[in-house]
């Protein structure tokens, strides 16, 4: 969840509402996102909170690849959705069926194998980019509740595609199947080997610490690993400073003990500012999704001692997945170039 995907496949997508040159709107994912989070207004001013924030939680995967230039790839998004809540409930049953070092392995072949199908389709790195982090963060979370989370992000995928289709269609923008390539491995091998033992590592601390909430480290591992060294270095400071910022203003709001109608305003604004200011400069994404997700995990707790606690967890637990992260991602493919360049004879590469 929270996936910043760097396309902006909507022809129609020119930059219309822009607070500044770091936090930009389109006019068309606003509109998007302001008919995506209807269900989830309803269902959270009627009370039903939990269910409500978990389907505007699910227009997220589909939502932030924008809107779809043709009819049929807006539906295929819709499947994409589905397939992010299918991992979820996947990395639950793997979890909870199997020991921690168990858990730890498959991770490592399950990484492998998905970043050599990756590398085979520009669409692949999309897909590496999805589903993969939505079995990270099944791992921290029972099967029931991941079986409902699962339920929320397909209604939540199908509903986003839906709406995408009263769009006319429009030509493809070129530079997707640019920007798609760029999240293919180059050193497929390499990668794969640096992804499996990244969430491995993550799995295996959050268990060896007794984390109350060891998923939350695997999570933020896999949603800042990317094949590009510079995009990993970048999001491993960004998501943590967004994430920080999320749940600062979870615990702010929680506090404040808001209404049915209140808490509905509130969790639609901030779905509506993460969709619709999804190409912007800053990290809003994991600005929202820790919002919304921490939102669910806090709601209902009435002591203001135990909600900052989570929230303190929370905070740390990401910190951490971004070291482990920048880590494999930024630091030991240096070390690998490094001696490299001094086994050949060349220039020994700058730090990272």
């Amino acid at each position: 969840m929270g996936v910043r995907v760097p396309l902006r496949a909507t022809a129609t997508a020119r930059p219309g509402l822009s607070l500044s040159k770091y936090v930009q709107f389109t006019r068309s994912d606003t509109l998007h996102a302001l008919l995506g989070v209807v269900p989830a207004f309803i269902l959270v001013a009627s009370g039903h909170i939990t269910v409500g924030i978990a389907c505007a939680i699910g227009l997220l995967p589909t939502s932030l690849l924008g809107i779809a230039p043709t009819r049929k790839r807006r539906l295929i998004y819709g499947v994409v959705g589905c397939l992010f809540g299918v991992g979820v409930l996947l990395g639950s049953l793997i979890a909870t069926w199997h020991g921690v070092y168990l858990t730890a392995a498959i991770f490592l072949v399950v990484c492998y194998v998905a970043t050599v199908l990756a590398s085979r389709r520009p669409v692949g790195g999309l897909l590496l980019s999805i589903v993969v982090p939505s079995l990270a963060v099944g791992t921290g979370y029972a099967r029931a509740d991941a079986f409902g989370l699962m339920l929320a992000f397909m209604f939540g995928s199908v509903w986003s595609s839906l709406v995408m289709l009263r769009w006319p269609e429009f030509e493809p923008d070129p530079q997707v199947a640019v920007r798609l390539k760029a999240l293919q491995p180059e050193h497929v091998k390499t990668y794969g080997v640096l992804l499996g033992p990244t969430a491995a590592t993550a799995i295996l601390s959050g268990h060896a610490t007794h984390n109350p909430y060891p998923g939350w480290i695997a999570t933020a591992a896999m949603l800042i690993m990317r094949p590009v060294q510079e995009m990993t270095g970048w999001r491993g400071v960004g998501r943590a400073i967004s994430t920080i910022a999320g749940t600062l203003l979870v615990v702010f709001t929680i506090n404040q003990e808001l209404g049915h109608l209140a808490t509905a305003i509130v969790v639609c604004v901030i779905a509506t500012l993460t969709i619709g200011a999804r190409t912007s400069k800053l990290y809003i994404t994991p600005f929202g999704t820790a919002f919304l997700i921490l939102t669910i995990e806090l709601y209902g707790v009435d002591e203001a001692a135990n909600i900052s606690r989570v929230g303190w967890y929370r905070i740390v637990n990401n910190v951490v997945g971004a070291l482990i992260a920048l880590f494999f991602g930024l630091l030991v493919p240096w070390v690998l170039k490094r001696a490299r360049a001094e086994e050949a004879g060349f220039e020994v590469p700058s730090a990272p």
